[in-house]
Parts: C-alpha cells; sequence; structure tokens
C-alpha cells in the first residue's frame, strides 16, 4: 500500500510542526533529530514562540517534559485543524493522480498557432502535459513505440496498422519564392519555374511535407533542379529570403514563421492543386475518449484562429481550407459548405 504523503508543511510554520512533534515526543532531543537541527535551534524556537503566545507551553521542570494547560489547549486545536487540512490535500493528490498525463507530438507547422492553445484547453484536463516537435516519420515512431499518446500530423501512415486516424485539417499548397522574382511571371506554370534561374529546396524526404511534395511532382511528371534539403520550416524560409531557391508549402507555414513574411513572395501554384491533409492519430488500445476531446477542441481552435489567419495570408485558397466538424464527421469550409459539395 502506498504510504500517505505528509502535507502538514503546506499548512503550518516551521515553527508550529516543531510544537507537534515536540508535544508528541515530549523531548527536544527527538524533535531536533527529526527535523535535521540542533536541540538548542528546537529550544530557542519554542521559547520564541511561547513569547509570541504570550504564555509559557511546556513545562520544563520535569523529565520528560509536557505541556501546560495552554499548550495542551493549542496542541489540540492544531491537530483538528490539520487533520482536515490534510483531508483536503489528500483529496486533491488522489483527484490530481485520476487525470492522465498526456504525451503530445506535432508537426512544426501547426506548433505555433494550435499547439500553444491547445495546450492552454487540455490544462485543466490533464495532470501533466508533454509535448515534442517533430517530423511525421519521427512522431509516427514514437507512437508507435509508446513515447507518445497522441500526435498531430501531415501523414497518414495508411500503411501502419494498429492506429486510429481523423482527418482534421485540409489546406491547399502555394509557392514560396525570393523577392527578387517579384517582376517574374515564372510562378505561372511550371515551365516557367524550371527556367527561373533558381532551384527547388526539398523538404526532407522523411517529413511529411517532404513525402507530400515528392510524390506530387512525381506524379505530375514536373522535373525540376534541387541542391538543398531542409526539415525545418523557419531555415526552408530564411534560404528563401535570401535568394537560396523556391518550394511548394503551405500558408500554415507563413502563418508559423510571421517575422519572414515580409521577406518573402507567397504566391497560387500552377495546376493541379497540391493538397495537405493534417490527422489525428493515436494507437488502438488508447481509450477513445481522449482522441475524441483532444480531435474536438483541436478542430474547434482551427476554426476558430487558424483557418481564418490562413485565408488571411493566401485568400485565393479559401475554397481549398477545410476543418473537420466533429458533430457531422465532415469536412467543412469557413462557410460551412461540405468538402464534397466542392
Amino acid at each position: 500500500m502506498e504510504q500517505k504523503k505528509d502535507f502538514s508543511n503546506l499548512f503550518l510554520s516551521h515553527s508550529a510542526l516543531i510544537f507537534l512533534k515536540a508535544s508528541e515526543t515530549r523531548n527536544f532531543s527527538e524533535t531536533a533529530k527529526f527535523f535535521r537541527i540542533t536541540q538548542s535551534a528546537v529550544s530557542r524556537s519554542m521559547r520564541e514562540w511561547e513569547k509570541s503566545w504570550g504564555c509559557p507551553l511546556f513545562d520544563r521542570s520535569s523529565r520528560p517534559i509536557s505541556l501546560t494547560a495552554e499548550g495542551r489547549i493549542i496542541n489540540q486545536e492544531l491537530q483538528k485543524h490539520l487533520k482536515s487540512f490534510l483531508d483536503l490535500a489528500d483529496s486533491i493528490r488522489k483527484e490530481s493522480n485520476l487525470k492522465p498525463v498526456v504525451r503530445v507530438g506535432c508537426v512544426e507547422s501547426l506548433s505555433v498557432d494550435l499547439l500553444p492553445k491547445l495546450i492552454l484547453r487540455l490544462r485543466d484536463k490533464t495532470r501533466q502535459i508533454v509535448t515534442i516537435l517533430a517530423t511525421s516519420n519521427s512522431l509516427h515512431r514514437e507512437l508507435l513505440e509508446g513515447k507518445l499518446d497522441i500526435i498531430i500530423s501531415s501523414d497518414s501512415t495508411a500503411e501502419l496498422s494498429g492506429l486510429n486516424r481523423t482527418l482534421i485539417l485540409q489546406e491547399g499548397s502555394l509557392l514560396v519564392l525570393p523577392k527578387s522574382l517579384k517582376d517574374s511571371n515564372c510562378w505561372k506554370s511550371w515551365k516557367g519555374l524550371q527556367f527561373c534561374g533558381l532551384p527547388f529546396i526539398k523538404y526532407h524526404h522523411a517529413s511529411g511535407g517532404g513525402k507530400l511534395n515528392d510524390v506530387f511532382m512525381r506524379t505530375a511528371g514536373i522535373s525540376v533542379a534541387n541542391q538543398i534539403e531542409v526539415d525545418s520550416n523557419s531555415t526552408m524560409l530564411s534560404l528563401i529570403a535570401q535568394g537560396a531557391g523556391w518550394t511548394i508549402s503551405r500558408a500554415s507555414t507563413i502563418l508559423q514563421n510571421k517575422g519572414l513574411m515580409n521577406e518573402i513572395l507567397y504566391l497560387p501554384m500552377p495546376e493541379p492543386l497540391l493538397v495537405r491533409k493534417v490527422y489525428v492519430l493515436t494507437r488502438q488500445n488508447e481509450p477513445s475518449a481522449l482522441m475524441q476531446e483532444f480531435t474536438q477542441l483541436a478542430c474547434s481552435i482551427l476554426k476558430e484562429s487558424v483557418a481564418p489567419e490562413l485565408i488571411k495570408i493566401a485568400p485565393w485558397l479559401e475554397q481549398d481550407i477545410f476543418v473537420l466538424d466533429p458533430t457531422s464527421g465532415v469536412m467543412v469550409d469557413m462557410t460551412g459548405k461540405k468538402a464534397e459539395e466542392r
């Protein structure tokens, strides 16, 4: 059986605790050993406490020492109130222990505008929240190994078994280019981009964005020169701002890096439009209530705070940004129109 923790120091002063222990042991030397202080420190503390009360609390004329009438009254009152306080502390501790420790993993692009708000809304529902940022590939591995309980990923990993998946966000992609191309029309076609004079900067092949872009360009038959591969959105945008190349990214990446918004160009991509999907994933043995509540909160934040900002960045994508409506279970845009109605 787990030993009950002593919370008395939360409610009583050090002098009061020494008084209670001395009342119990009737010996200042034993009391000193208990608190790992000197006997003279105990005697000095009790003299000062008696002075504060204005009366003697111990009868020191005999051994073992005993409480005076006033000391007994104070001891009884302290014991009575202390029991009430300890019961309260124990109740709070037990209630806290019933709340889960939740370990959350998230892709970088939603780490600034979704994750902090999600943590704040989950704070009162959990005992502890642990979060990590990583590529989708790393998040999936940690989830399967039991190191994470729930992840927000841009890769559904449909080939992996044992996972629950819920699509929560769908957003169209855009081009990100350096400002040196602001007077160029190269962005209007893939052929123009092939000959824009700058290389394509790839997202790391193991990241969700990297896999998405690679499959898209391979399927669409788009071939572009590339020399640099990165797994960080901020590094990507910083490189583009310095004229190192261009890429295919998302409005959520721009939103995450507001400080670079005025240093780059973000423009519509040529057809066909590449769509990124974001999922909430858990292991199938996790309580379904956890995933449901997490998903509902995430969707609420996406609809209220994130999607409107994405549309401000890329208004031409207004009809290509969808958030899950947890009640109906369908993806809807900001007007409430369902994705399949497009």
